[in-house]
């Protein structure tokens, strides 16, 4: 059963400006959520894994949070993914 907001959602996705955002920010919430999961299961901290791909901690509290509107490189998720010891693929659906 759909709530009032899927129905809201679901109205405005078929204007395309509301869907590029929006397809945009689901990305973001994903990237966010895989990199923090990915990180707590390989225990490491934030600063941790910023070490691991020479950067800096506040790096990495920016990429796992879902509500920073900045996407990262695919060179940056390559060295996330390296360092957690994974590999970054991409999907065109």
């Amino acid at each position: 059963m759909k709530t009032d907001i899927d129905r809201h959602i679901e109205k405005h996705l078929k204007n395309n400006e509301f869907k590029i955002y929006f397809d945009r920010a689901e990305a973001k919430r994903k990237i966010a959520q895989k990199v923090a999961v990915l990180r707590k299961a390989n225990h490491l901290t934030q600063t941790e894994l910023a070490r691991e791909v020479g950067t800096r901690q506040q790096v990495i509290s920016r990429l796992e949070n879902p509500t920073d509107n900045r996407l990262p490189s695919l060179d940056f998720l390559n060295k996330i993914a390296r360092a957690l010891n994974k590999r970054l693929v991409l999907s065109l659906e």
